[in-house]
């Protein structure tokens, strides 16, 4: 062997022997560095008008289309069937979802509780909304007639947990002062919205008052002739607010970073589609969750944006977070909106 075939071989045998370490290293396998293959939603109330982007994402399968694009190959989206935050909260702490889209009190506990070990932070925000407290009860009112009421229920999604009970204890704390946030609580009961309504409707209940979103509060509205109406607006207690967000791990973020673009990406185009034609939007509501519901009431509702309004931006979750944390609900009280949202959210002007 010439010495400059033998310098050759020395190193190849080089080249070899750092390339086997690598692999070795790496598990025989470039499966370690693999990104997922699915990923899965859980969204608080699976027929909910709020979650029309998602809705969107998984018709038109623009996760596919995004994660194809980054050269993922072959991705999965699909949707769970949970009701309320603290199920999804569940889902997505037990490895069961990869994203929760739930209310802001939602997050901002299951931030509060993972804070510098698991790391749950909302990629966005995702719509606007207020939540409305209907009842049946003729000796309601105004939200004080709560006050020391007897056989008498409120249903929402999730008790002590939800948006709802939130703002059911800042009306509380508005009325009766400081330290009174948990006034009403011992009324309410974790019940999802469709039972709940129809508790309100059968009038037969002890359950004789809802927390509702659309589209429930919106049949709730037009229930006049079963002696239903509205006793508060979130609105009135906060001014017009984000209501649910969507949500991961650090973990799954730091382990997908492509899917995870992916994701911010299939939704912003979702953002878009919905935005441009909000009567087409609800066309696909309507087709997506088999709803009974009149496409024109549907039409009606997603329209009318002092009801609903889709944005990635966050509005007026920082109000929450000082309550909270005030209260005693929250350990960590965050310096601002960006402490509890990832990067993809810094750049609008966000609250």
């Amino acid at each position: 062997m010439t010495g400059i075939a033998s310098r050759r071989t020395k190193v190849f045998d080089t080249f070899l022997g750092v390339t086997l370490g690598v692999i070795v290293a790496s598990g025989f396998s470039g499966s370690v560095r693999a990104e997922a293959k699915e990923v899965r939603f859980a969204p608080a109330d699976y027929r909910g008008l709020l979650y029309i982007p998602m809705y969107t994402v998984l018709q038109h399968k623009l996760i596919e289309k995004h994660a194809k694009k980054a050269g993922l190959g072959e991705v999965k989206a699909s949707a769970l069937r949970l009701v309320g935050g603290a199920a999804a909260n569940d889902a997505i702490l037990s490895g069961n979802a990869d994203f929760v889209i739930a209310g802001v009190a939602p997050l901002l506990k299951i931030w509060d509780k993972t804070k510098g070990n698991i790391d749950v932070k909302a990629i966005m925000a995702m719509a606007e909304m207020p939540t409305k407290f209907f009842t049946n009860d003729p000796r309601v009112r105004t939200i004080r007639d709560y006050d020391g009421i007897k056989d008498h229920k409120i249903g929402i999604p999730a008790v002590k947990v939800s948006i709802q009970a939130m703002f059911l204890q800042m009306a509380a704390e508005n009325l009766f002062g400081v330290g009174q946030h948990d006034r009403f609580e011992s009324l309410t009961v974790s019940m999802p919205h469709p039972q709940a309504l129809a508790a309100l409707f059968s009038g037969k209940s002890e359950v004789k008052s809802h927390g509702a979103t659309l589209p429930y509060s919106a049949r709730a509205i037009r229930a006049k002739d079963k002696g239903i109406r509205l006793v508060l607006s979130s609105y009135d207690v906060i001014g017009p607010h984000t209501l649910v967000l969507m949500y991961n791990t650090r973990k799954w973020k730091e382990e997908n970073p492509k899917l995870f673009k992916a994701v911010y990406d299939a939704h912003t185009e979702a953002f878009e589609w919905v935005n441009a034609d909000l009567k087409r939007a609800a066309r696909l509501y309507k087709e997506f969750t088999e709803s009974t519901l009149d496409l024109a009431e549907l039409e009606q509702m997603v329209t009318d944006k002092n009801e609903v309004f889709y944005s990635p931006m966050p509005r007026n979750t920082m109000k929450m977070a000082e309550f909270l944390h005030r209260t005693g609900q929250l350990k960590n009280k965050p310096a601002s909106w960006k402490d509890y949202m990832w990067e993809t959210a810094h750049g609008l002007n966000g609250s």
